[in-house]
């Protein structure tokens, strides 16, 4: 059996462990990076891919004011009595650090993204704007040979050929017949495509979202000196006196033995593709739709366990909650559609059980929650010929685009009337009109009585700010109407291992796990399932991968044992 040795390994490649490799790398750390699949970039390269940072110096730079002590107390009210203190503070430290770092030694890169508040405007420290960070779009042709090994987008965020949308396109599309300036933008997108295309590239290089925040990081990896292996399983974590001293990896078939001279970063990605762990943690298990990438099966939390790791303690929620609908294609594959900020926030939409009734405020960020407390699983999301045509519904675009292609598929129920669509879904007829028409009622005063949808400002960036009275609300009245069907999933779980400030895992009774660190998904999450705003679970994995990265750095200054590279194996 090979025996290699490196300052440090990291297991799993999407956001945190990229960063946490990267990091490590320029601090002059000998890394390898592992991915038990064929594509870098996990979870993090299907995401949205903003990061959630209070008082980050861009937007200082933009004169928004904000502070350490706003952000704690907001955090603090949102999250309750079981956060944290002791890792608040690290994260409220380090993550404007983080970002600093990133941007002034990386190619990761973020801008500002205006409009998006945070999630709890209750709470003391709110922000109406400001902490949402974006990665700047990538030119996937920066990557050359790792542009094929980078996990594609989810295809249902992609036009055909993966042809890709960021949110600041997002305007121009319903206005692409209205606007000289909208069609002169999806213009030069689409001939930029279509020569990507004529080139050869299997889908588009310009990357937005978190596959730009994947591109950018794996790029900075390279660029870093980082040993990268796909198709590399951790097979099991190597042990000594209480101590890990490496890994034992399946590469591509061959067994090789890692071992590390500081340390062992756990970064694989949480349990969601896990069914005996999702029974375990997640509720309407048999029902329940996950969009995280397929090799997050709970690799690193289970051979932690196995060391006498241990669980956080109890989580307000297990994952972060997420509404999907899901096509069967004639070939026997599944497409996943997340209902994030499209279709059913948007005034127009609503949503309803089997009984024919509403059950939460469909412009809220977590409608999952109510799904599961009613018992509304399956749901429906129901709008008009109005609303699909502007907004779209779940895989049809907006503007209608793969209408006819939804309906021909059965992923999309229509009927001429009300009353028709109730009897086709099978739903309750008699509820289900009464529910329409007092909707209806409330969306021309621009009230919701029964959810206080559009209430509250943490609902706008859900629905439509050009539409009044209220920007999430809005009738449904002009047949033909729609349905798809919705099920509760999660984009991520929150149940991880107990670690102190610097990410190192814990035994049961507080002594460390030397050698052992958590990040991501492997962590247990800070927010303890309840996220203050967008973007706030990836930025745990960024700034915690961060914190322990510079852990390891400083173990290495104290224990002088690093060494240059034996080899720089990037396959």
């Amino acid at each position: 059996m090979k025996i290699i040795e490196k300052d440090v390994v990291v297991i799993g490649s999407g956001g945190a462990g990229m960063t946490a490799a990267l990091v490590a790398a320029n601090e002059d750390l000998d890394v390898l990076l592992l991915e038990k699949t064929a594509f870098y970039g996990g979870t993090t390269a299907y995401s949205g891919g903003g990061i959630w940072v209070p008082g980050n110096s861009l937007s200082k730079a933009t004169g928004i004011e904000d502070t350490p002590e706003l952000a704690k107390q907001y955090v603090q009210e949102s999250v309750g009595e079981t956060v944290r203190l002791d890792l608040l503070d690290v994260f409220l430290d380090a993550a404007p650090k983080m970002v600093d770092y990133l941007q002034e030694k990386t190619q990761v890169q973020f801008s500002v993204q205006q409009g998006f508040p945070d999630w709890h405007p209750e709470a003391t420290g709110f922000s109406p704007s400001g902490r949402l960070l974006c990665p700047q779009n990538f030119d996937g042709k920066v990557l050359g040979s790792y542009f094929t090994k980078l996990r594609p987008a989810m295809s249902e965020f992609n036009a055909p050929g993966g042809f890709m949308i960021g949110l600041s396109d997002m305007p121009h599309i319903p206005n692409v017949k209205k606007s000289w300036v909208s069609f002169k933008h999806i213009a030069g997108l689409l001939l930029r495509f279509g020569l990507d295309r004529l080139r050869g590239y299997s889908r588009g290089t310009r990357l937005t979202m978190g596959n730009a925040l994947a591109a950018r990081l794996l790029h900075s990896c390279v660029e870093a000196g980082v040993t990268l292996w796909r198709e590399a399983p951790m097979v099991d974590l190597l042990h000594e006196a209480g101590r890990v001293t490496g890994v034992l990896v399946d590469k591509q078939g061959e067994k090789v033995q890692v071992n590390v001279r500081q340390g062992v970063v756990l970064a694989s990605g949480g349990f969601s593709s896990n069914s005996e762990m999702r029974k375990q943690f997640i509720p309407f298990a048999d029902q329940h739709i996950s969009i995280t990438a397929e090799g997050n099966m709970g690799d690193g939390i289970s051979k932690s366990l196995e060391l006498g790791a241990q669980f956080d303690g109890d989580n307000i929620s297990n994952a972060g909650w997420v509404v999907v609908s899901v096509l069967e294609n004639s070939d026997g594959s599944i497409r996943k559609f997340p209902h994030l900020f499209l279709d059913r926030g948007k005034p127009g939409c609503i949503a309803v059980n089997r009984q024919g009734r509403r059950f939460g405020n469909e412009s809220t960020t977590n409608l999952v929650e109510p799904m599961h407390r009613s018992g509304s699983v399956p749901a429906h999301l129901i709008c008009d010929h109005t609303f699909i045509k502007k907004y779209g519904l779940g895989l049809v675009r907006p503007g209608g685009i793969g209408l006819k292609k939804m309906l021909a598929a059965e992923y999309i129920q229509s009927a001429e009337t009300l009353l028709a669509l109730a009897e086709k879904i099978e739903v309750d007829v008699i509820n289900f009109e009464a529910t329409v028409k007092r909707f209806n009622q409330q969306a021309t005063q621009g009230a919701d009585d029964d959810y206080q949808r559009g209430a509250l400002e943490s609902d706008f960036s859900m629905g439509d700010m050009s539409h009044t009275p209220n920007p999430c609300l809005g009738p449904i009245e002009t047949g033909p109407f729609y349905s798809v069907k919705i099920f509760p999933g999660d984009s991520t779980t929150t149940v991880g291992l107990r670690v102190n400030h610097d990410a190192q895992v814990l035994k049961k009774n507080g002594d460390l796990i030397d050698g052992l660190y958590a990040i991501g998904l492997d962590m247990n999450s800070l927010w303890r399932g309840r996220a203050p705003g967008a973007g706030a679970n990836n930025t745990l994995g960024l700034t915690f991968a961060y914190v322990a990265a510079n852990a390891l750095k400083r173990k290495a200054s104290n224990n002088n044992t690093h060494a240059e590279p034996e080899e720089s194996e990037r396959k």
